[in-house]
């Protein structure tokens, strides 16, 4: 299945940019490692920050991938939970993006835990 809206053109520009965002991404990775505080405190919430920035680059990395794995298999730009095409200007905002924003923000309100 394809998204027909998307030429060869387009989706060899969004392979480069998610290229290039993994490469971005997994050299900033490392910079997060890196704290010295005096401040026990402060250095604890150091720490807290960084797992929290580091649970979102590893999670975007994880769409990245499967975005460059579905231009491999020539189904970039169809929503991996519906299967319906995913608009190109989802994609232009958000290369990486995998899923509609429909599926996305029902994806988000199932993993969220009830008040």
């Amino acid at each position: 299945m394809a998204n027909n809206e998307l030429d060869k053109e387009f989706v060899d520009k969004q392979r480069e940019r998610l290229e290039e965002d993994q490469r971005s991404q997994a050299e900033d990775e490392e910079d997060f490692t890196e704290h010295d505080s005096g401040d026990m405190s402060q250095s604890l919430f150091d720490r807290e920050i960084d797992a929290t920035i580091e649970q979102t680059i590893e999670k975007r990395l994880q769409y990245v991938d499967r975005a460059l794995q579905k231009v491999e298999e020539g189904t970039y730009g169809i929503c991996d939970d519906t299967g319906e095409p995913i608009p190109r200007g989802r994609l232009e905002a958000i290369p990486e993006a995998i899923y509609t924003v429909e599926a996305q923000q029902r994806r988000e309100r199932e993993r969220r835990p009830p008040f």
